[in-house]
């Protein structure tokens, strides 16, 4: 089943645009193209975030493309149950069509949603999707995340432990794979495994693991974070040597995550200050995988609650700064322009 709207989203971070103009920083200029493979667009938030409210950032920012995601926007509430998700791929693709220009291409590559328990009858949705997306569409996304920790919880509308595990599952993923369609996971530290046994399972399928693999940091896990982040290190390792897993550095500021929170009474970030935080993370993903085989997501506009996205990229230039170019051009956006074949940017 796929979550509505407001069972997916019973809420999201608020947004406080006077806070982050309090500082302000141009993008340091690189030679290199920056591409965001992670970005979500919506009405869940007061105001919403459109195509236009994240073209006037990544101009902002020097971004020159970037990928939608999948967030349970648009969703259809008519027809058959298993064909609803495909209202977020006209969504995404008329954003893309009304705010993409010379200078900025938005949703060049769309992630959308099935559901994994239609087996292999997942086909002719995601056929339908292929076509909707007038060629956009790139994969689907994979909701696991499962703890039982009521703080981590999404709640009944949220995955089922083991989702990734399951027979049916797995037979729709096979689909994917023969459509020539990647897959996008988003899962928590704890359940690194369930992506090492998919990538076996699987190995002709591109696997792109959301987040870093989500390093929890609340709940139980918030109380021995030394812990958490030698179990994370140790699971991200297991699935790097999966040659066909790849994984997205960003969402620092998820609230399960918390590596950047707004604190009362702070300033808005500097790059040089999110840099600091994003360090660790950064380089084990780097150490863990190899550059070319990480890329920058800015999961905006989640982590536009707690940092301008000029800030965010400049503190990614700022640690890439110190690998060579290619790596650092490969991480800012050409490993993005690889695995979701992406048009050349003029």
């Amino acid at each position: 089943m796929i979550p509505t709207p407001a069972e997916a989203k019973p809420h999201v971070p608020a947004v406080d645009s006077a806070w982050l103009s309090r500082r302000s920083e141009a993008p340091i200029p690189v030679p290199y193209p920056v591409i965001d493979s992670h970005i979500h667009l919506w009405d869940f938030s007061d105001p919403p975030y459109f195509g236009a409210s994240y073209r006037a950032d990544a101009q902002a920012a020097g971004i020159r493309s970037a990928v939608y995601v999948e967030c349970t926007m648009g969703i259809r509430r008519y027809g058959p149950e298993a064909e609803r998700v495909l209202g977020e791929i006209d969504f995404a693709r008329e954003q893309a069509e009304a705010c993409s220009d010379s200078r900025f291409r938005l949703a060049d590559a769309i992630v959308g949603a099935a559901d994994l328990s239609l087996g292999a009858d997942i086909r002719p949705i995601l056929q339908s999707a292929v076509e909707i997306s007038g060629g956009r569409l790139r994969g689907i996304r994979a909701r696991a995340a499962h703890d039982a920790d009521p703080a981590l919880s999404y709640g009944a509308g949220g995955p089922p432990p083991g989702v990734l595990l399951r027979p049916e599952s797995r037979e729709a993923l096979a689909v994917l794979c023969d459509l020539g369609l990647s897959l996008d996971v988003y899962l928590f530290h704890t359940q690194l495994a369930d992506i090492v046994a998919l990538a076996q399972a699987l190995p002709d399928l591109p696997i792109i693991l959301n987040h870093m693999g989500t390093p929890l940091g609340i709940g139980r896990y918030g109380e021995r974070p030394k812990e958490v982040q030698a179990q994370w290190q140790q699971g991200l390792e297991a699935v790097a040597a999966c040659p066909n897993v790849v994984v997205k550095i960003g969402g620092f500021a998820i609230s399960r995550i918390g590596i950047v929170t707004r604190e009362a009474g702070a300033e808005p970030p500097s790059s040089v200050d999110l840099a600091a935080r994003f360090a660790p993370w950064f380089r084990s993903c780097v150490e863990a995988f190899g550059a070319q085989r990480c890329l920058y997501g800015s999961n905006f506009p989640v982590d536009k609650a707690a940092m301008s996205l000029t800030a965010q990229v400049n503190a990614m230039k700022w640690l890439v700064a110190d690998l060579p170019a290619a790596d650092a051009a490969a991480i800012m956006g050409g490993n993005a322009a690889r695995l979701y074949r992406l048009p050349d940017l003029a």
